[in-house]
């Protein structure tokens, strides 16, 4: 492997060739080609789902005070290592190869850190490859054989890790395509806002458990990723009137040759996977199988959303089985720092920073989300002299029980320093 090393800013960058199959959310927001070294103390680590996230106090080069920011795995993820909230000591010094945030020059996804005992703990290789605690199957007793019930994993983590998409993608619509444009796949994404987002996303999270559990004439697909449980009615043989639609729809379900058949319907519109979106009249069927011979957990679906695809989208995902046990993901909102998840533009600087003060105008609109009760802030800026349309965007703010603080802003810190 063929690497270069240089100095911009006190950062220490090393540019290497990872391997192809880096997964594809993280060089959405990180460089696969780009690791830099930073040197200094640890000023705060939050231990959270979706990502853990460390803090650094350090210095560039003109001896000015800087924070880095560095995202970790998950919560979960970092427990099946073997690690907990004390893998980070506030104020011990550290050495970080990581790799750098596309958006956010003092931004970083943890690869390696070197402790001041010579210890190290890596979370993603050289190579962009995540490190994940080993998988063990669930012991069989004796003679039987594995059915769809019990705890599944994706079997690697590298690549799709077992996830195929098959076709119908390539048949979107008009309208699917209207749709895709005006989605951003970074600042929309909802697993940053800890949402269910749909089955197929929930089947193929890497390094959390999936545990099928039936009660009487009820089945229970447990996903950690989210939380989510998705009950399938095996006593219904049709979709009542009068359910919510929701991100993991209504199931009814049958055994087929010893299969575990799934018909999905009333879905909210949302996200399938990725930027690949789809409407409230999406219907999917899942065909859950062990596989005879590795027994393996084989689900393969196929999808019907025809105002934003004119073919059936299909795919599947393999499952292991695991002898880990279930733990509550607990995902926190928002807790990756704006500048890791989202354009630079997007983060408030001030008006007089990218408009003309005296010619913008800003209209907001505050109303109250009927089904979850959050608060919806919409905006629409006029600068003609900037900006030949307007600007629109929006914020979704949650109730919270905390007092007021008074902020205190240090002039100078960057983007993202604790407070």
């Amino acid at each position: 492997m063929r690497r270069s090393v240089l100095t911009i800013s006190g950062l220490t960058l090393t540019a290497l060739a990872p391997l192809a199959t880096a997964h594809h959310g993280f060089a959405t927001h990180y460089d696969p080609d780009n690791i830099i070294t930073i040197e200094g103390t640890i000023k705060q680590f939050y231990f959270v789902n979706p990502h853990a996230v460390l803090y650094i106090d350090s210095t560039n080069d003109a001896g000015e005070p800087v924070v880095y920011v560095c995202a970790l795995q998950a919560r979960t993820q970092l427990v099946r290592r073997g690690a907990d909230e004390t893998l980070f000591t506030v104020g011990d010094p550290i050495r970080i190869d990581g790799f750098q945030a596309r958006r956010d020059p003092l931004g970083c996804e943890f690869g390696t850190g070197y402790f001041a005992d010579g210890s190290t703990y890596t979370m993603r290789n050289y190579e962009a490859q995540t490190q994940f605690a080993e998988n063990r199957p669930a012991p069989l007793a004796l003679g039987s054989t594995r059915s769809v019930f019990g705890n599944w994993i994706r079997p690697t983590l590298s690549g799709g890790g077992g996830m195929v998409m098959g076709g119908g993608q390539d048949s979107i619509t008009a309208a699917g395509k209207a749709a895709r444009d005006a989605y951003d796949s970074i600042a929309d994404n909802p697993v940053v806002r800890c949402e269910a987002v749909s089955p197929v996303r929930n089947w193929g999270a890497p390094g959390l458990v999936t545990s099928i559990r039936q009660v009487n004439s009820e089945i229970f697909i447990y996903h950690e990723s989210m939380d989510v449980t998705r009950t399938v009615h095996m006593n219904l043989s049709e979709h009542p009137n009068d359910f919510e639609p929701s991100d993991m729809g209504h199931s009814i379900g049958r055994f087929e040759d010893g299969s575990l058949i799934i018909d999905t319907a009333g879905f909210a519109a949302g996200v399938l996977v990725g930027s690949t979106l789809h409407t409230d009249a999406m219907t999917m069927n899942e065909r859950l199988t062990v596989a005879p011979d590795t027994g393996s957990l084989e689900v393969a679906w196929t999808i019907i959303d025809a105002a934003y695809y004119s073919e059936p989208i299909t795919g599947g995902q393999t499952l292991a089985s695991t002898d880990q046990r279930v733990a509550r993901y607990e995902c926190v909102p928002d807790a990756m720092p704006l500048t890791l998840v989202a354009p630079l533009c997007c983060a408030h600087h001030g008006f007089a920073a990218h408009f003309d003060p005296d010619q913008m105008t800003l209209e907001e609109r505050l109303s109250i989300t009927p089904d979850r009760g959050r608060l919806l802030i919409s905006w629409i800026a006029n600068d003609p002299e900037y900006y030949a349309e307007p600007l629109t965007g929006s914020q979704e703010l949650q109730p919270t029980s905390q007092d007021i603080i008074r902020y205190e802003c240090i002039p100078g810190a960057p983007s993202g320093y604790p407070q």
